[in-house]
């Protein structure tokens, strides 16, 4: 019996055996969508030259993957005070832009970043300053540019984008699409324990995104709520519901999500990824949903 799904589901996956042997365990798997790293993302060293570059656009059309998301750097910080480290962080994100791009990614995911003390509203300021610096520097560069998108935080110190409101402000102000993680809503206060709560999350996000939600980070929590602590589990190993992610899924049909959960068994990892496919509606139906 064919179910009502309309996301397609996937999980982050490592490049360091070649892009080729990336899909191939992607296949393996059963993922319709993707993330990886173009660069290490806990140094500045800018995106390698990659010899199967080819590899990834000619796979994810062969394969129908959709999306492809790349997270950047996390040292990338364009809300901070100290100017020197905006300026390598617009660097760096038009680095991973334009190398994501060549490689035929779709979306790159970065971090909103710490205002460091000195306030939300210069933080944000700075932010969607960096993210159209970036833009910018990227277009001159060759070749294709991914779509960069702003992921929510979970709100731990001077951490920006934690609530929904705020993550639509920054929307608004820098043009760009969000990516919303699961685990993060959940330390920074939202309730996700409960459908009924979930339900509420999504309808926040419809009120104040307005559609601009590009891609979900599908994670369990490993710590409390409202802690701001983050940490993930593996999908119905942490302290969100399986019914609560259904029901996310119900009321934000279409946005893919992919999964940064950590690694299990080649085994463990296809049936987690069965079991986010069975949360978002099961097998894919026909184009009028029968």
């Amino acid at each position: 019996m064919y179910g009502r799904r309309k996301s397609n589901i996937g999980r982050h996956l490592p490049t360091s055996g070649g892009l080729r042997r990336t899909l191939e365990r992607a296949a393996e798997l059963g993922c319709e969508a993707l993330q990886i790293f173009v660069s290490n993302p806990q140094g500045w060293a800018p995106p390698p030259e990659r010899p199967d570059a080819e590899v990834l656009g000619e796979g994810k059309l062969r394969m129908g993957l959709s999306p492809v998301v790349a997270h950047a750097k996390y040292l990338i910080n364009l809300s901070s005070p100290d100017e020197e480290l905006r300026e390598r962080s617009v660097r760096a994100l038009a680095a991973e832009l334009s190398a994501a791009g060549r490689l035929g990614v779709d979306l790159v995911v970065v971090h909103a970043g710490s205002h460091g003390g000195d306030g939300e509203e210069r933080g944000m300021e700075r932010l969607a300053r960096g993210l159209d610096a970036a833009r910018a520097l990227a277009a001159g560069m060759d070749g294709r540019v991914a779509e960069p998108v702003v992921e929510n935080s979970c709100g731990a110190g001077t951490q920006l984008c934690s609530s929904v409101s705020i993550l639509g402000r920054l929307a608004r102000m820098a043009g760009v699409r969000v990516c919303v993680d699961t685990a993060h809503a959940f330390v920074a206060g939202y309730d996700l324990t409960t459908p009924e709560g979930a339900a509420r999350l999504a309808g926040e996000l419809e009120e104040n995104l307005d559609g601009r939600v590009a891609v979900m980070h599908l994670n369990d929590a490993r710590n409390g709520p409202g802690s701001r602590r983050d940490g993930h589990a593996k999908i119905g190993e942490g302290r969100i519901p399986a019914a609560s992610f259904a029901a996310l899924f119900s009321a934000l049909p279409g946005v893919p999500a992919v999964m940064e959960t950590p690694y299990g068994t080649a085994e463990e990892d296809a049936r987690e990824i069965e079991r986010a496919k069975e949360l978002a509606g099961g097998l894919r139906g026909s184009p009028d949903g029968i």
